[in-house]
Parts: structure tokens; sequence; C-alpha cells
């Protein structure tokens, strides 16, 4: 019987900066990169190796990481040392149960940096677009509190929406 749940797996973390610090020894693990930004964590790629430090250094999604890292993510490395004695066979059963559970982006042989970026580009352009309602939202209160009749309003939104997106007071102080 185990006196330890140590005995059975370990789990331990690294910030992808710091992977000269990864271990060299011979271990069976299932890893996990995450990329957290604010308040946001996603599971980008899991996958299992016998040498993490080996894997790392010419990791298939390396590119993907450095983009992740350049617009601002965090990226770390989770991984789960298995237990000896466990087979090839049963340590990827155990990560396919990971995949299936934490369906990571980068996993699929579809998603690539493309993707990401794509991913990246609409979310700023989210970010625009709800800055620019609130901006529409605070000058149709302003101008509610100097007296513009209903009228009016809806001329000064129109007049103000027609503008192209690269006009300066829509786009000037835009995140």
């Amino acid at each position: 019987m185990l006196k330890d749940i140590n005995q059975v797996f370990a789990v331990k973390e690294l910030a992808l900066k710091d992977m000269d610090l990864l271990p060299e020894t011979p271990e069976k693990v299932i890893y996990v990169v995450t990329a957290t930004q604010e308040k946001s964590k996603n599971f980008f790629y899991i996958g299992f190796t016998s040498n993490l430090r080996k894997k790392f250094k010419k990791h298939n999604r390396e590119v993907e990481f450095e983009f992740l890292k350049k617009i601002g993510y965090q990226i770390n490395i989770f991984w789960v040392v298995l237990p000896k004695g466990i087979t090839q066979r049963e340590a990827q059963a155990v990560e396919m149960c990971y995949k299936r559970a934490l369906e990571p982006k980068l996993n699929d042989e579809q998603n690539s940096l493309f993707k990401i970026q794509a991913e990246e580009s609409k979310k700023q352009f989210e970010d625009w677009e709800q800055w620019r309602y609130e901006y529409l939202k605070k000058q149709i209160e302003n101008w509610e509190q100097s007296g513009d009749d209903k009228d009016t309003i809806i001329k000064k939104i129109w007049e103000l929406c027609k503008e192209p997106f690269g006009d300066k007071r829509l786009n000037s102080v835009a995140p």
C-alpha cells in the first residue's frame, strides 16, 4: 500500500522562459503548456515525453509559444511525472484523457500560428468595437444632458458613425 500520494504522481510547474531548468532525467511525463493573460488561462498544448528538457529544446510548437509570449501571454509548463513502470501505451492513454478533457488549442494539426494570430486580431477588434460603443454611449449621454432633442441626437449619431475607421475622434483614444 502506498503511504504517500507523491509515490503515485507529482505535479510540477515552470515558466517557459526558465526552460533551461527543466529536468534532464529520463522520466515519463504528461506535460501541459498554458498561456495566461490577465485573468484568462488557456490550455494550448498537451504532450507525452520521456525527456522534458530535450522535448522543449526542439518543440514542434515553439513558434506558436514564442508568438504568444510576444503578445503578452505568460507561458507555463505543467507536468505530471508518471509512476515508474508505466508502459508507453498506458502513458499515451493518460495523455489522450487529458487532451479530451482540456481540449488544448494547438494539439489539433489544423491549429497553428495563423489561427492564434487570427484569434488575437479578432479579440483586439472586439475590444476596439466595445470601446467605440462606450464612446458613443458617453457622447449620447453628453448630448442628452446638454438638452439636445432626440432628432438632433439621432443626426449626431449618424454623422459620428459615418466617419471612417481611421477618424481621429473615434480612434485616437482607442485601446
